[in-house]
C-alpha cells in the first residue's frame, strides 16, 4: 500500500513538472501576423483628430451614469464569461464548458502576444495618462493605447461565439459593441483606438479560422457549449 501511494505521488509530481511544457500555444503570434503593417496609424499627437478623440472621451465620461462607470470597471475583465455570460445565462461558466474556456484562453493569449508587440510601434499614450481630467473608471493600465486590446479580443470572441450560438448573433454583437464602449467610458482608450481594435480583431479572427487546430477546438467548444445551454 505504501509503495502504491509513493508511485501515485511520484506520478502526480512528474505530471505537474511536465504540465507547463504541454501548455497550448497561441493560435496566432506576432511572428505570424505583424499588425503594424495592417493597421493605419493613430491620429498624430496634437492634431485636430487627436483633440477630437480626447474631447469624445471627456464627453463620454461626463455623460456616463454611475452604473455605466461600474460596468466599465467590470468590463476590465477580458474573459469570454464576463463578455457574454450575462447574455447566455448562468449555465455558461468555465466549470460547465472547460473545453470552451481553454479555447478562449488560447484566443486571449493570441491577442496578448500579437497586440503587445504592435502597441510600442504606435506609442500612443492612454487618455487617462495624457489628461488629468480623464478619470480611470476601468482598471488602470499604463501600456500603450493603440489599438485597443479589449476591443480586439471581444471582436474575435464575438466572431467565434456567433458560430457557437448563431441564434444570439445580434445580441452577441450588441454586447461586443457595449463592451468596447466601456473602454472609452473607463478612460482607457480613445474612439480611434476602439475602431482600430475592431480592425485587428476581425483580421486576427480571419487568420485564426484558417488554422486547423483552431477549427477542431471550435467544433469541440460548440458541441460542449450548446449542450451546456440545452441548445
Amino acid at each position: 500500500m505504501i509503495a502504491t501511494r509513493r508511485l501515485l505521488l511520484a506520478s502526480a509530481l512528474a505530471a505537474s513538472l511536465v504540465a507547463p511544457a504541454l501548455a497550448a500555444e497561441p493560435y496566432i503570434t506576432a511572428k505570424m501576423m505583424d499588425l503594424t503593417v495592417l493597421v493605419p496609424p493613430p491620429p498624430p499627437k496634437g492634431s485636430a483628430a487627436d483633440l477630437a478623440d480626447m474631447k469624445a472621451v471627456l464627453d463620454t465620461q461626463a455623460a456616463a451614469s454611475d452604473a455605466r462607470k461600474a460596468q466599465a470597471l467590470a468590463d476590465s475583465d477580458e474573459t469570454v464569461y464576463v463578455m457574454f455570460a450575462g447574455l447566455l445565462g448562468p449555465k455558461f461558466t468555465p466549470a460547465t464548458t472547460p473545453k470552451t474556456a481553454q479555447m478562449f484562453a488560447r484566443i486571449g493569449d493570441s491577442e496578448d502576444d500579437t497586440l503587445d508587440a504592435a502597441k510600442p510601434y504606435f506609442g500612443r499614450v492612454r487618455p487617462w495618462l495624457a489628461n488629468d481630467a480623464v478619470k480611470p473608471y476601468a482598471k488602470p493600465t499604463k501600456s500603450q493605447s493603440y489599438p485597443s486590446g479589449h476591443t480586439t479580443r471581444v471582436v474575435i470572441c464575438a466572431i467565434v461565439m456567433q458560430q457557437i450560438v448563431p441564434e444570439k448573433k445580434a445580441e452577441i454583437w450588441a454586447r461586443a459593441d457595449d463592451y468596447a464602449f466601456s473602454r472609452i467610458v473607463g478612460g482607457m482608450h480613445y474612439p480611434s483606438d476602439v475602431a482600430a481594435g475592431r480592425l485587428t480583431g476581425a483580421a486576427m479572427a480571419a487568420v485564426m479560422l484558417q488554422n486547423p487546430a483552431f477549427r477542431a477546438d471550435l467544433e469541440a467548444a460548440k458541441a460542449e457549449t450548446r449542450a451546456a445551454l440545452g441548445l
